[in-house]
């Protein structure tokens, strides 16, 4: 069996990824960033997202669709790691209840859980996530993740995540992993 081609606006979407990850990184400040990121497209931005992860040396499932897509926005592996990815656009702070219904899919799927989005991450968001799984990418983390450089770029500062991320989006340096502890 063949693989079906990428729709239209999936191959426009993806173009359209690459151009927008571009123009973030020659605006100046955070705010301004995060100002850009809230106005693009939803699927223009999940799909910054899975090319970012693709850039990192994921293996990238992407969705037939964008719609009805059973609440998982694509999927990607990871040294024999199942990853199942929610981005999210958000301008205020995240409900917990958001993370509680993502945590249940990705139980069901069999997966980890990368809940990637651009509002605020409260305590009670933060706490929920932690005992469900799930990783947050937001703030800081998420600008690193969209604007890191090559991995494989000795030059490329590492992205400062916790240890469950850090096997996620950057490869184990031993020499990092023995002053961390």
């Amino acid at each position: 069996m063949s693989k079906k081609p990428p729709k239209r606006q999936h191959v426009y979407n993806r173009i359209n990824a690459y151009r927008f990850l571009k123009k973030l990184s020659a605006i100046q400040t955070p705010q301004e960033q995060f100002y850009y990121l809230r106005g693009l497209d939803a699927f223009v931005f999940e799909e910054m997202i899975l090319t970012c992860l693709k850039r990192r040396g994921f293996n990238i499932i992407r969705n037939d669709g964008y719609t009805n897509d059973g609440g998982i926005d694509g999927r990607a592996y990871y040294k024999d790691q199942h990853y199942l990815i929610q981005a999210k656009r958000y301008s205020g702070h995240i409900k917990a209840g958001d993370i509680d219904e993502f945590a249940k899919i990705c139980k069901r799927r069999k997966g980890r859980g990368l809940f990637v989005h651009t509002g605020k991450t409260g305590a009670k968001a933060k706490e929920n996530a932690k005992s469900k799984g799930v990783e947050v990418v937001s703030g800081v983390r998420l600008l690193d993740l969209l604007l890191s450089a090559d991995p494989k770029d000795q030059n490329s500062k590492p992205i400062k995540l916790t240890r469950i991320a850090n096997a996620v989006f950057i490869a184990p340096d031993p020499v990092r992993d023995q002053t961390s502890n």
